[in-house]
């Protein structure tokens, strides 16, 4: 079991490289400075990728459910190779957002399928360990193919479009060999499976609300923190990676003992903290230019996340129905990417017509807004949720 989920975290860290790379590094510097393109179009690329993931998401994880892991997964990889390879090419507006799309689509069931391999291969006591360790996968590889994508970019933009293609084809070869579920699959319609959800959804729409705007948030940050890193801050790739271990790197280290304990913490009091700190850090980072500075800062920001983290996905994976876990998951993170959508576009704008602060001032007074909002309705909605489900017992949820 343990090798099983081993390997899922395994394969999201070489598809997160390959995204942090794409996505936060070479996206955005080679539509700027190689094709020419403003901030306004990288925003545009970003939230063509996100949409189109997302429209699929709540289907991909309904194939999860229905057919197994592997097919969708290899299907979703060959594509994304396609995507990469035909962004490498091409020039024109509708070309790039077209092929951002594409990539999009192949990533729509990777998600639903890691997470969901990773709840049946371990017990419900291990889960938060395990989600820990692809959570720790995930932001190794997005840190590793941020950094090296910046190095790349030195060399030439082919050697990084090569980087991310090599993950993809990694990934690939790993999801080709994973075990298929000998447990029956769940004979359940679609449309019945969405109505599913939506109940679930209306019961919880705080908790629902906030995911969204705290993905908007993030994805201002998406088109704007290497161009940021690299004309505002003038940093080098060496510089830009000090920064990486101060934020992603403690994140890491912290994602399993702050997991443990934050089991043994109210989760619906733990998230709006979180939140709040995350929020008035992002809103002042722009105020300072000196390293020293800003290092202490992404390391609070680093901090505040390997605590929202477990925090976060814990409380979910509590209220998720097990047995249509990839499906509802794939409406959760349908829910994400509309946010994520939005912000990339949001972010572009602001950086075009507010200048380069604007996407971190905004960022924060969202996630601020978020914090003020779950302290309030939090604890009148998603508390008596967990009640009902620990009365019912997790085989009736």
């Amino acid at each position: 079991m343990r090798s099983r989920a081993a390997t899922h975290a395994a394969l999201i860290g070489l598809v997160e490289c390959a995204r942090g790379a794409l996505l936060f590094t070479l996206l955005p510097n080679h539509l700027r400075f190689g094709v020419g393109h403003g901030m306004s179009v990288v925003g545009l690329t970003l939230s063509s990728y996100y949409l189109s993931e997302l429209a699929l998401k709540l289907p991909s994880g309904w194939l999860v459910d229905h057919f197994g892991r592997r097919r969708p997964l290899v299907a979703g990889l060959a594509l994304s190779v396609v995507s990469v390879a035909l962004l490498a090419q091409v020039g024109e507006v509708w070309q790039i957002l077209l092929a951002a799309a594409l990539g999009g689509v192949g990533a729509s069931p990777i998600w639903p399928a890691v997470v969901s391999g990773v709840a049946e291969a371990t017990e419900e006591g291990g889960r938060g360990s395990a989600m820990g360790a692809v959570f720790s996968s995930w932001l190794v590889g997005t840190a590793v193919g941020f950094v090296a994508a910046n190095f790349l970019l030195e060399v030439h933009t082919v050697a990084a479009f090569s980087l991310v293609v090599g993950c993809l084809l990694a990934a690939l070869v790993l999801a080709s060999g994973l075990e298929v579920s000998s447990q029956p699959h769940v004979q359940q319609a679609l449309r019945e499976s969405v109505h599913e959800v939506e109940v679930t959804a209306a019961r919880l729409w705080p908790l629902v609300a906030g995911m969204m705007v705290q993905t908007m948030a993030t994805g201002m940050l998406m088109p704007t923190l290497s161009p940021y890193a690299r004309e505002v801050l003038n940093l080098t790739p060496l510089w830009i990676g000090v920064l990486l271990l101060a934020g992603p790197g403690l994140t890491v280290l912290l994602l399993v003992p702050l997991g443990r304990l934050i089991d043994r913490l109210d989760r619906v009091e733990v998230l709006p903290a979180c939140i709040a700190v995350g929020g008035a850090v992002l809103f002042v980072l722009p105020l300072f230019r000196s390293l020293w500075i800003l290092i202490p800062l992404v390391a609070i920001l680093g901090l505040g996340y390997a605590t929202l983290l477990p925090a976060w996905n814990a409380l979910v994976m509590d209220l998720l129905p097990p047995h249509r876990r990839a499906t509802l998951l794939g409406l959760a993170m349908s829910i994400e990417g509309v946010g994520m959508a939005l912000g990339t576009t949001l972010g572009g704008v602001l950086w075009d017509h507010l200048g380069p602060p604007a996407p971190f001032h905004a960022a924060g007074l969202f996630l601020l807004g978020v914090a003020v909002g779950y302290l309030i309705l939090l604890p009148r909605s998603v508390q008596p949720a967990l009640a009902r489900r620990a009365r019912r017992g997790p085989r009736d949820s």
